[in-house]
């Protein structure tokens, strides 16, 4: 999504009504009243069944389709909205997270929940309703995008590009490595994820097309070391050299077209994703948006003034939508700049974020319980993302519980027979000039028709006293993520990280899997499992229980139980390559599918755990000055183990190195040098050569360069014209820093 500019606020608590209907927690089901009552009693059953651990969901496509989810950050949750509707019909909780402006990222299949305070990702698995892995990223500058099948994590100043299993988010292949910094990145709709590059001048087209990401494909679109910025459209991209103040069009085979814009572009802003034949690029010192219309096409440009305060603003179905966060205001305007009715947030506080997805506009207040959303034709409806709806207990027979609201506007073309829908929550905006006042909108947490005419002469349901403090005064635990399973021969070893449970002490944790079920106590992270079939399959959930109520599930990897078993890895070796990052290392093992990494920290908390399907791992997301050992374990493709083994204690370094404040160039006859700022606590420098000369990386102490910088001399080798370098600070230890700087690329006049 793309954050609208705004100042830090105070966050707002939406309201909490039926606090018992939020008993189950992190996962549970919001089926809503426009169905029967028998059929919102089987909704609920069959969600909370499956949340409990005694069945799978499978496929969630008829309640996932045209549903989005949005995040509540004083709540800690992340509501699934209909897109026809506009009612949340499923929550997924993170407690821990509850203040933070978690970042959401989505799928048909998968939910990933970033916090970018901690640098922690969750996933949660939607085919099967449990929270499936953990990444811990650490400090640093990342996005995570998914396709339609895979997950990729871009450090954007380190320039890595990694895939990862959306559902345990281990890496699944080697670290794609482009010159940083990276700009832009999402995938189109045939599955490239486009990348600016600004220190070459290029946009890259990466594709996953088994376990790694690679490029496929390189457009130059400015100067090296131009300013750019990049959005990424249904088939290629959209990038704006704001250097140069170029609009350039890539098409999906990387062929680019190129126009001068008809006004300065310094500065400008585009969302990550633009779907459509319209492209919004926002230029905050104006206080203009540029449009674009058919970029693959007859090229139109036009531009308008939508005033300071503006937010990046996002084209949808011919029309562009304009955050202005401090007034909780979403202006609209047609491709010419003629303004539509706008969209208001009652009570909207804090960024507004806003994404087109499921053939929908979404609007988030991510601070506040209030949302929208926009459909084709503009109409929007207003969404209480804090609004709880009937959950087990709360109807009975169809017939709603005492002081429920009347069954709603269902967003279907008629009502139920015998209800009287009234207006609903939803505002008409077909594209009318100039604003208009929007009636039946109601704020956060009040009841659809309520005060704005609905009901048309039926009997007011009087609304049932709430005290004056309805917070609860506790909430269940956290999900216990990620679940680590490794199977032996007609058993399986389990463990897991301490829930999280602010309100209680975990007084102990639930396990279930196919045929059975085992409670341990809330002090104990591991347990052997016992009597299980060979060759049978298992997948095992595991939910935390504290005075308040039962937690959400978090769910292991399938293990096969079997006989045999492969060896121990030998000579595992961890080595930092930062503050924050340690890389492991082990020799391969016949038999081995892939390898589990454990850590052990000798205080503190333990990291979670990881896996490769290599003889190395990166480990991030340490803590500078802490002790950790590394224990590697080989598993079949089933899933049974070996014997693990360890590596000697590694002790993290405390200060992390920075990156040179710049790197340059020079070429004198058959010799070119490197130049670069000094950095504190480096011992040498790593310089990494790019262009067409062949030179290869090396690792020099530098020599004094006066002013503060090192330089390095090298042959330009047989055949080389353009240059360009990247260095890296290397502590005495042999840690690599975490960032690096490139310098920019240029072309001698004539070859060698």
């Amino acid at each position: 999504m793309a954050p609208s500019t705004a100042s830090p606020a105070t966050p707002k608590h939406p309201s909490r009504k039926a606090s018992v209907a939020r008993l189950f927690g992190s996962l549970r089901n919001r089926a809503r009243a426009h169905a029967s009552g028998l059929t919102v009693v089987l909704l609920t059953a069959a969600l909370v069944s499956t949340v409990l651990g005694t069945g799978a969901l499978g496929r969630t496509d008829e309640m996932s389709d045209g549903a989005v989810w949005l995040w509540t950050s004083p709540l800690g949750e992340a509501s699934r909205v209909n897109g026809n509707s506009g009612e949340v019909d499923l929550v997924a909780g993170l407690p821990e997270s509850a203040g933070t402006d978690i970042r959401v990222v989505q799928n048909d299949d998968h939910l990933l929940l970033y916090d970018p305070v901690t640098g922690k990702v969750t996933s949660v698995d939607l085919l099967r309703m449990g929270f499936s892995g953990v990444l811990e990223l650490g400090a640093g500058d990342f996005d995570l995008v998914l396709g339609e099948e895979a997950a990729v994590v871009i450090g954007r100043a380190s320039g890595e590009v990694k895939a990862v299993d959306p559902a345990t988010l281990q890496p699944t292949g080697e670290t794609l490595r482009i010159p940083a910094p990276l700009v832009g990145g999402a995938f189109d709709d045939e599955g490239t994820l486009w990348l600016g590059v600004p220190t070459q001048g290029t946009v890259v087209g990466v594709e996953i097309p088994g376990d790694e990401a690679v490029i496929e494909r390189t457009a130059a679109v400015a100067e090296p070391g131009a300013d750019l910025s990049l959005t990424v459209l249904d088939e290629g991209a959209f990038a704006v050299d704001r250097s140069g103040d170029r609009l350039v069009t890539l098409g999906a085979d990387g062929d680019t077209e190129a126009v001068d814009a008809p006004l300065p572009v310094e500065g400008a802003e585009m969302p990550a994703r633009t779907r459509g034949d319209l492209v919004a690029v926002t230029l905050p010192g104006s206080g203009e948006v540029l449009t674009v219309t058919d970029p693959h096409g007859a090229v139109r440009t036009a531009h308008f003034a939508v005033g300071e305060g503006a937010g990046t603003a996002v084209a949808y179905e011919g029309r562009v939508y304009v955050p202005f966060a401090d007034e909780g205001l979403v202006r609209v305007f047609d491709a010419e700049g003629v303004e539509l009715t706008p969209v208001t947030l009652p009570e909207a506080e804090g960024p507004l974020e806003m994404e087109v997805r499921e053939g929908r506009l979404f609007i988030n207040s991510p601070r506040t319980g209030v949302a929208a959303v926009v459909d084709p034709d503009g109409r929007a409806t207003i969404v209480d993302k804090s609004d709880p709806p009937p959950g087990l207990g709360d109807e009975e027979d169809g017939a709603p519980a005492p002081g429920a609201p009347e069954l709603g506007d269902t967003g279907e073309p008629d009502p139920l027979p015998g209800t009287d829908p009234g207006p609903g929550p939803s505002a008409t905006v077909p594209g009318d000039n100039g604003p208009a006042d929007v009636p039946g909108i109601p704020g956060p947490g009040d009841r659809p028709g309520e005060g704005q005419g609905g009901g048309q002469g039926e009997p007011e349901v009087p609304e049932p006293e709430v005290p004056e403090d309805p917070e609860p005064e506790g909430g269940p635990p956290g999900a216990p993520t990620p679940v680590s399973a490794t199977a032996g021969d007609g058993s399986a070893s389990l463990s897991w990280p301490e829930a999280y449970s602010p309100d209680a002490p975990v007084e102990e944790y639930h396990i279930t899997w196919n045929d059975g079920e085992l409670t341990v106590g809330g002090d104990e992270l591991t347990v052997e499992i016992t009597g299980l079939t060979n060759g049978t399959a298992y997948r095992f959930r595991v939910r935390a229980v504290n005075a308040h109520g039962l937690g959400p599930a978090a769910q292991s990897m399938e293990v096969t139980p079997g006989e045999r078993a492969p060896g121990a890895p030998a000579s595992v070796t961890a080595q930092a390559t930062g503050s924050e990052n340690a890389t492991v290392s082990w020799t391969a093992v016949d038999g081995a599918h892939d390898y589990l990494v454990t850590i052990d920290a000798a205080s503190g908390t333990d990291p979670s755990d990881r896996t490769s399907t290599g003889t190395s791992a990166d480990v991030s997301g340490l803590t500078p000055g802490e002790t950790y050992t590394f224990t590697v374990t080989a598993r079949t493709q089933g899933g049974v183990s070996g014997a693990p083994t360890g590596s000697r204690p590694l002790t993290m370094p405390e200060a992390a190195l920075g990156a040179p404040a710049s790197v340059s160039h020079s070429v004198s006859g058959a010799n070119v040098t490197v130049t670069w700022t000094l950095v504190e606590g480096a011992a040498r420098y790593t310089i990494t050569p790019s262009g067409d000369g062949g030179l290869q990386p090396v690792t020099v102490a530098g020599d004094a360069a006066g002013g503060g910088s090192l330089s390095h001399t090298m042959g330009r080798g047989a055949s080389g014209r353009c240059y360009a370098f990247t260095v890296v600070a290397v502590a005495g230890d042999g840690t690599v820093a975490q960032s690096s700087t490139s310098g920019p690329s240029r072309c001698e006049q004539e070859f060698r």
